[in-house]
């Protein structure tokens, strides 16, 4: 501070002595000028009543007054712009002077000034001229030095006037400064003693004042930081993504869920262009609408995601558009929701209709009379009876997939696995008999935890697909392991097998293979959905192997804690 009031202090005096010597400089020029006007005036006068007087003869008497013009140019000029006489120049090599401004004016209003700067030679050139009773103009003109000029000579003189006013300067400067600053140091050192103050009453109003005013600001400091720190946890939390941008459509603020939704680097974006964050053209025409006064929105496909961008204009008092926000909305899962709802909507629809449709169609044909005998009701009440049954089992398949969707925590309760695969193998021992397929059960004791009646309902629907899609002769295991934290349930058999074009939708709802075949076993088309939503509701994994004519085999993977960690599994359906 004290050197800034110092070099100030000192800079002043100098400044103030330079524009003194400048106006000074000036004003002896502006004098100098004038005098040298009024010397052309007069000049005019004499040698004007001379030239009237002698009337024709005036050309010779300009050139007999040479000795006078020693100081003065006299220029005799016709109306028409024409030198009749220059006392300096032979007047035949001249050029018109009728563009003079002091010719012009002089034939104008009688008489005309003007001053003329030579750059080169430093000198300024005055010149006066007045028109004649015949109409020419006589114009008298003197050079004196230019203003430049001017100061070019006196520049040693301001040289020693600046030295020696900056020595004054500085001593001057040196001691006003330790009087002004010795009581703001002291003030600063310490604004809550007021003894610092003593001997400076004049500063106390000033204390006072500065006083309150830190303690607003400390106040609204605080204020503001907590604000600042409760909106930067509010956003940073969000899982929505938030996007402020100003009147230039600058980064003001944007949060990790914005960037995560744009697919944009974690970093420091604070005052860059939006176009940093984000180059999406469909994002920039719908901040382009909103900066321009009207809210836009518009749904991003980015990496199988799907991202619904709402931008709105943010306006100051008087209604002009001061910047624009832009909430950015993972809408992925209800797209797909949507998509899966639409679909499970259609399948079902066409499920219900095609057995609805059947018996409905042999019922008439009842009703109408159209069974010719015993035989043809009693086939007719088959296919109907047939129809019902494989209605019922889809509604039953139907609830019980709703029912699992919609379920609330999975109970938690200690589940053998070896237990579940021995009990799914004698229920099914009957019908494996019948279609001459052995069923085996071994591995490990292994216990989870979870619900007895999903986990039995999946082994007990991969169990039973492996009877069904069997061959006579055929085989089915099913093993129980452990796998570090993970415990496996291994359903193989020695069936038909899943062509390689249809392992990935296996686990679709109504999606079947065959569904000629599936229809001869009464298959709903539900049964690998309702096992995958259970694996998927312990936490666990599915993955499934097979080839056509080599069997297939199907592997479940569950946590020990019936916690929801995905298992090391390479091959998740």
């Amino acid at each position: 501070m004290k050197r800034n009031v110092y070099w100030s202090l000192c800079a002043a005096a100098i400044g103030m002595a330079l524009l003194t010597a400048a106006l000074t400089l000036w004003s002896a020029h502006g004098l100098l000028v004038r005098q040298v006007q009024q010397e052309l005036r007069d000049e005019h006068k004499l040698i004007a009543r001379s030239v009237a007087y002698t009337g024709e003869e005036r050309l010779d008497y300009l050139s007999s007054l040479d000795i006078r013009f020693d100081s003065f140019r006299v220029t005799l000029i016709t109306p028409e712009g024409g030198v009749l006489f220059d006392s300096d120049n032979d007047r035949a090599g001249m050029e018109n002077h009728l563009d003079r401004p002091e010719v012009r004016e002089a034939l104008s209003v009688g008489s005309g000034e003007d001053i003329r700067r030579s750059e080169t030679m430093g000198l300024d050139t005055c010149y006066y001229a007045a028109a004649l009773p015949d109409g020419s103009v006589l114009r008298v003109s003197k050079q004196t030095r230019s203003i430049g000029a001017v100061f070019a000579g006196v520049i040693p003189l301001m040289a020693g006037i600046v030295l020696v006013t900056l020595l004054l300067s500085m001593l001057l400067a040196s001691r006003l400064t330790r009087r002004l600053v010795r009581p703001v140091e002291a003030l600063a050192e310490d604004l809550e003693n007021t003894d610092s103050l003593r001997g400076y009453e004049e500063l106390e109003p000033f204390y006072r004042k500065l006083r309150e005013k830190n303690r607003l600001i400390g106040e609204q400091m605080e204020r503001l930081r907590a604000e600042r720190d409760t909106i930067k946890t509010i956003t940073s939390n969000m899982k929505e993504g938030l996007l402020l941008l100003g009147r230039e459509k600058e980064v003001l603020s944007v949060n990790a869920a914005a960037l995560s939704l744009l697919g944009s680097p974690a970093g420091e974006y604070g005052g860059k262009n939006v176009l940093v964050v984000t180059r999406d053209a469909e994002l920039g025409a719908c901040i382009e609408r909103a900066a321009g006064g009207e809210g836009a929105d518009v749904v991003l496909e980015r990496d199988g995601r799907a991202c619904h961008a709402f931008a709105s204009p943010v306006r100051e008092d008087g209604g002009q558009v001061a910047g624009t926000i832009v909430l950015l909305l993972d809408v992925t899962e209800q797209q797909r929701a949507e998509q899966v709802r639409r679909e499970f909507t259609a399948n079902v629809s066409h499920e219900l209709k095609t057995p609805l449709t059947s018996i409905s169609g042999f019922a008439e044909m009842l009703q109408n009379g159209m069974a010719s005998g015993e035989e043809d009701v009693k086939r007719f009440a088959g296919r109907i009876y047939s129809e019902a049954r494989r209605l019922i089992a889809l509604t039953d398949d139907i609830i019980r997939l709703s029912r699992i969707e919609q379920s609330g925590a999975v109970e938690d309760e200690p589940v053998e696995l070896r237990a579940l695969c021995e009990g799914a193998a004698e229920a099914l021992r009957f019908p494996a008999e019948q279609k001459q397929v052995a069923i085996a059960v071994s591995g490990d004791l292994v216990t989870v935890r979870g619900s007895r009646q999903m986990l039995d309902e999946l082994v007990c629907n991969l169990a039973d697909n492996a009877v069904k899609y069997n061959r006579p002769g055929g085989r089915v295991d099913l093993s129980v392991r452990r796998e570090g934290d993970w415990a496996a349930v291994t359903v193989a058999d020695t069936g038909i097998g899943i062509p390689r074009e249809h392992q990935a939708r296996i686990f679709e709802r109504f999606y079947r293979v065959d569904k000629s075949r599936s229809k001869q076993t009464g298959g709903t088309g539900l049964g690998l959905s309702i096992v995958k939503h259970i694996v998927e509701r312990h936490g666990g994994s599915i993955s499934l192997e097979s080839a056509p004519g080599a069997g297939t085999s199907v592997t479940v993977r569950l946590p020990f804690s019936g916690g929801f960690e995905k298992p090391p599994e390479t091959r998740n359906l």
